[in-house]
């Protein structure tokens, strides 16, 4: 028999916040103002920041959203619902299980 392995809250809160973070550097890579000057834009290196303002705004949102999911799954939300089979609610007589047709 196998036994679930349960990831520490503090650990996933973590991730969260690193993933929180990166999405606020990318929000500000889209809100700051392109720089003018075609001498100093080879310096700024390669693909990250040739992109454009509207793809890091959009990539900024969703790891800000993906961010909030990982803490929300962290307090027990759980964005599938439940998929386990709901208990069978079968009365017990006198401690012995009794099936539900001959309940009477």
């Amino acid at each position: 028999m196998s036994q679930a392995v349960h990831v520490p809250p503090w650990l996933t809160i973590g991730v969260a916040l690193l993933v929180i973070a990166f999405g606020l550097y990318r929000l500000r890579l889209a809100l700051k103002p392109a720089d003018p000057d075609p001498v100093k834009r080879p310096l700024l290196g390669g693909g990250f920041y040739k992109m454009g303002a509207r793809t890091h705004l959009l990539v900024g949102v969703i790891y800000l959203l993906l961010g909030g999911a990982l803490i929300a799954t962290s307090f027990g939300w759980n964005p599938f619902g439940s998929n386990a089979p709901a208990p069978s609610t079968t009365p017990i007589k006198g401690g012995v299980e009794v099936s539900p047709g001959s309940a009477r």
